[in-house]
């Protein structure tokens, strides 16, 4: 199998050029020359981050550059998928946005379509032919990093939200661990107000906790929930999540350690795994 590594250029078996033209529109030029000894049967997995309306373009343009050029299968491995986060209406007036990107994807017709840790289970099923890359390996690869810094045996996994509480269960398993922590906090859909973190465990005294979520943006449900964890007797609060955005910093409060990984971005300042290790 070939790659077209759009996040790793470096490592990408199919050479080729991208540009943008003055008006905004991305472009893509592949070198022909890296094509040789290439099958056209050869399943291309094409690998992208898509955070942007132009890294959409961009992996429809390579999806149709490849069609011209007979390649009968080409997949897509999305390390983040923009949208995902909006995948039902929220109040009046607001777009189903996932849905508008998941009918983009699908005129593409892509063999395969895989997504690293999408928000819900929404992205997948409007996506035709598209699966979960579950973020299991690095939670796992997070904790070894930690653990070897700073051994304990007294840790737990904590769900911020009710969110995220389906995911980190199976985590749990994948983990062989049963000690999990559920939280719960209150958002205003109009404001983004957060309010009232509660969880139904009273008793932390002496333990490491490690907050387990799809995405980190301004930070507000963690630094809540990590003040809540402390005042129940945690010595550590740390933060592992798989897309980084930190729009207002990667410090945040009450929280000792982050780890992400580069699928949105490189993130200086904290512990960033590469995605291409779980894609």
């Amino acid at each position: 199998m070939s790659t077209l590594n759009l996040i790793y250029p470096e490592r990408s078996d199919i050479r080729f050029k991208t540009m943008v033209f003055p008006d905004g529109q991305p472009h893509i030029k592949i070198d022909m020359d890296s094509l040789q000894g290439i099958s056209r049967q050869e399943p291309v997995q094409l690998i992208t981050r898509i955070d942007n309306a132009n890294d959409l373009m961009l992996a429809l343009f390579i999806k149709n550059t490849l069609d011209y050029l007979e390649f009968e299968t080409v997949e897509l491995y999305i390390s983040y998928l923009m949208a995902a986060r909006m995948d039902r209406v929220m109040l009046d007036g607001e777009p189903f946005s996932l849905k508008i990107i998941a009918a983009i994807l699908n005129q593409a017709q892509f063999k395969k379509v895989k997504i690293f840790d999408p928000h819900s289970e929404v992205a997948t099923a409007l996506i035709d032919r598209s699966y979960t890359v579950p973020n299991h390996q690095f939670v796992k690869d997070a904790l070894a990093d930690y653990f070897k810094k700073y051994p304990t045996t007294a840790y737990c996994l904590v769900s911020p939200d009710a969110g995220a509480l389906k995911k980190i269960h199976k985590l749990a398993q994948f983990l062989q661990t049963d000690n999990v922590v559920e939280c719960m906090k209150e958002r205003d859909v109009k404001t983004g107000a957060l309010t009232n973190f509660k969880t139904t465990t009273d008793n932390l005294q002496g333990q490491t906790c490690f907050i387990v979520d799809d995405i980190c943006d301004g930070g507000g449900t963690f630094a809540g929930t990590a003040k809540m964890l402390k005042e129940k007797g945690a010595v550590k609060v740390n933060l592992i999540v798989s897309h980084g955005i930190f729009s207002k910093g990667t410090k945040i409060e009450f929280v000792d350690a982050v780890y992400t990984t580069d699928s949105f971005r490189k993130v200086e300042g904290v512990e960033c795994m590469e995605v291409g290790r779980y894609l």
